[in-house]
């Protein structure tokens, strides 16, 4: 009769360390790999933006759009950038000046932001409480309409109504058009987290900035980057440190971005 063959118990123990291992080691290059790959989803979807800001001012005497309903013609009060029943694809009627450029298009979430959305969830949403159902991640540069929600003080202000249009854009490889925020405020960076898709930074660092969850450094998700596209069109990674430095990207009308105010 033939003998059978079988594994002893060391055996299988000794195989199944050897797996775990592997897995400790594969782990890791895997996880970085995937980080990758929707990175470079984020990239692609900002490069989309970009082409369509470029079909807008064609089509608009290259003029910008204002940078509270470039999305929802409203303004997207409300936290709207998380609310599935308010999803532009199915309420057209609800779309902003630049949606019929992006419409039925899968662009508008990056996948590193729907995670974090989901497990961070919304600190700039007090007494909301729609589900947080990442729609729309990206926010426009509130510069660009030569407005800025009237903030920017008198002195300064003359200077920034002329950049309403494009060929008024002093440096467009060193302005962003389109980027990222935090759905949280950082003390010191950002005063408010993502809520209305209109990236409005300032001097005083009490206001917006750019995300940081991209690539945090030993995973505290205030110290990454974020991705934006720029009014030449290209994308790149940008970084809100130093503080100010999201506003010194957002300055439109050329030479240094003041600072006294």
């Amino acid at each position: 009769m033939k003998k059978i063959q079988a594994f002893t118990l060391i055996e299988l123990l000794v195989v199944i360390a050897i797996i775990a291992v592997l897995m400790g080691i594969l782990m890791p290059a895997l996880q970085r790999v995937k980080a990758q790959a929707q990175n470079s989803t984020c990239q692609a979807n900002l490069r989309n933006y970009g082409f369509a800001m470029r079909m807008y001012l064609d089509d608009n005497e290259y003029k910008f759009p204002y940078s509270f309903d470039w999305l929802y013609a409203d303004g997207a009060n409300g936290c709207r950038w998380h609310d599935e029943s308010k999803n532009l694809d199915n309420n057209p009627s609800l779309g902003g000046a630049l949606w019929h450029y992006l419409a039925k298009k899968d662009i508008h979430v990056c996948p590193t932001f729907s995670r974090i959305a989901k497990s961070v969830g919304c600190g700039n949403c007090s007494g909301v409480t729609i589900p947080i159902d990442p729609q729309y991640g990206y926010c426009m540069n509130s510069y660009l309409h030569g407005d800025a929600w009237n903030s920017v003080p008198a002195k300064y202000s003359p200077k920034i109504k002329k950049t309403s249009h494009e060929n008024s854009v002093k440096d467009p490889a060193n302005v962003f058009a389109f980027s990222e925020e935090n759905t949280w405020a950082i003390p010191g960076l950002s005063g408010a987290g993502i809520n209305d898709n209109n990236l409005r930074s300032t001097p005083s660092k009490t206001t917006d900035c750019f995300a940081t969850f991209h690539k945090p450094v030993g995973g505290d998700l205030n110290t990454g980057l974020a991705n934006a596209v720029f009014v030449d069109g290209h994308t790149s990674a940008v970084s809100a440190n130093p503080p100010g430095n999201t506003y010194v990207l957002s300055w439109p009308a050329g030479g240094k971005a003041p600072m006294d105010w």
